[in-house]
């Protein structure tokens, strides 16, 4: 068999570069360097979809929550309704029921006559049993009206909304009225 004449790109060993065409061989990498490139690729997709995730979702109007990446949600608060509160009218009460409905109004102010001239407001608007007294506390700030069982809420809330007073609370201390008003610093200047 004949044997095919050497050139320079035959000796190997004289250039340490890669010289020809492939002839040299090629170094080969440790293990956990394929095993780092697989891993931090792996990782870089996952992360890239959940970006991918969270920007569409947001779109949607969802939030999604990836602290990693440095996206959070934000919960969007949802209004709770309010409920409809049941409010007495006077002026559509039978005769019996405003018979039925007692309103004691407390002055708990320093000021004079100011019981009464509540319970002449109460009566022009249509509440008919109003009673006027002072209060035993002379130096209450906010007006409140005050109801005992809660089937007299609707009352309680028809009287507030007849005097403009905004706190309605259920109580016991006052069992003589179906309503009590106790009139504070706040109603004397309205």
């Amino acid at each position: 068999m004949s044997k095919l004449p050497t050139d320079r790109f035959d000796d190997t060993t004289s250039t340490p570069s890669r010289v020809g065409a492939h002839r040299r061989r090629i170094a080969r990498r440790p293990w956990w360097f394929h095993t780092a490139i697989a891993g931090g690729s792996v990782v870089a997709i996952v992360l890239a979809a959940l970006v991918g995730v969270s920007i569409i979702d947001a779109k949607n109007l969802q939030a999604i929550d990836l602290p990693a990446v440095g996206i959070t949600a934000t919960p969007t608060p949802t209004p709770t309704p309010t409920p409809e509160q049941d409010v007495a009218d006077p002026l559509l009460m039978t005769d019996k029921e405003l018979k039925n409905v007692t309103i004691t109004v407390l002055n708990g102010t320093a000021e004079e006559g100011i019981a009464e001239s509540v319970v002449t407001m109460l009566e022009t608007t249509g509440w008919r049993n109003a009673t006027p007294a002072n209060a035993s506390d002379s130096t209450i700030k906010v007006s409140v009206v005050v109801y005992g069982p809660e089937a007299d809420l609707r009352y309680a809330n028809g009287v507030a909304a007849s005097l403009g007073i905004k706190a309605v609370k259920q109580s016991d201390m006052y069992p003589g009225a179906t309503v009590t008003v106790l009139v504070g610093s706040d109603f004397v200047q309205q």
